[in-house]
């Protein structure tokens, strides 16, 4: 395979897990929301939610670096 191609392959999966995380990071909210709703304790999902939204960053930057700033800000 060519560089071309692998960097699109390389492409897809930095959008594809860019897009997990968001998912992740909606859900981990969500759970925070429900368990301080319920007068719960939430410090360590807040702790996750930190990692999640610190590993979107990462992503967010490799993706940068493979697209430039204006793909990047279409993907949030």
């Amino acid at each position: 395979m060519d560089r071309e191609g692998i960097s699109k392959i390389k492409r897809a999966e930095l959008m594809a897990r860019l897009v997990a995380l968001d998912q992740q990071i909606e859900a981990q909210a969500a759970r925070i929301r429900h368990g301080e709703a319920m007068g719960w304790d939430v410090a360590l999902s807040k702790k996750r939610l930190v990692t999640l939204e610190e590993s979107r960053r990462l992503y967010r930057s490799a993706l940068k670096h493979l697209l430039g700033d204006d793909a990047v800000g279409r993907s949030g």
